[in-house]
């Protein structure tokens, strides 16, 4: 089976998926920290094909996207011919030629503006009038490290068009549905025909129940790729 790489929102770190990482062989958190414009989407699809290049060396892989990580499908797709399939994972999908702030609904747009300072977003635990991850993860330990880990991002990665590669159209794909936030998406993914399987968690679920988060995704891996070794 082909090996996964888990990537997170551009709005969280690497460390969100560390714990289903560690319960996966083979697989690895990606991180894309620190990429800088002008092509955003390009410079995360390079450092993710950089990572998996010293960690695979030309094997097949299957990219696991989560939240807003989605866009990040075509590029991905672009840059790596050894791309074997992709798994939305609480995730929107692909919006060619549309920015992420643009395709935002309005309300979230308005706030992320209002968050905003020097040119980068606060946290994305600030993004709320009460921090989410207090709820959300309930251990004081993983928590911590799930803040420590966030990143302030370029509004400008926000207001940049994501490309309108087409390469992520004939990949195998499939949806893990996380929270009910993303019940229109999941709805979708079934309706284009591709494997779906629903967690009625929270949308960090791959903190809180790495070991349900990791099955699923087994199961999901297996179906779009299941003669890659």
């Amino acid at each position: 089976m082909a090996r996964l790489i888990l990537i997170p929102s551009p709005f969280t770190g690497p460390s969100g998926w560390r714990a289903v990482a560690g319960r996966l062989s083979g697989a690895l958190a990606a991180d894309y920290g620190g990429v800088r414009g002008p092509d955003w989407y390009g410079g995360v699809a390079a450092r993710v094909a950089d990572q998996v290049g010293g960690r695979m060396a030309g094997a097949p892989w299957i990219a696991v996207l989560h939240s807003g990580a989605g866009g990040f499908a075509p590029a991905l797709a672009r840059q790596s011919p050894t791309l074997a399939g992709l798994i939305f994972a609480d995730a929107i999908l692909p919006h060619p030629g549309v920015s992420v702030i643009d395709n935002a609904p309005p309300e979230l747009a308005r706030r992320l503006r209002e968050r905003t300072e020097a040119g980068r977003l606060r946290p994305w635990t600030e993004w709320f009038d009460a921090d989410p991850s207090e709820r959300l993860i309930p251990d004081p330990a993983a928590r911590a490290a799930f803040v420590a880990d966030l990143p302030r991002t370029p509004f400008a990665f926000l207001e940049a068009p994501a490309p309108e590669a087409s390469e992520w159209e004939v990949l195998p794909k499939a949806y893990l549905q996380f929270s009910r936030a993303y019940d229109d998406t999941a709805a979708r993914a079934e309706a284009l025909g591709w494997p779906v399987r629903r967690e009625r968690l929270n949308h960090l679920a791959m903190i809180t129940h790495p070991d349900r988060v990791a099955a699923r995704l087994l199961e999901l891996a297996a179906a779009l790729a299941p003669d890659t070794p």
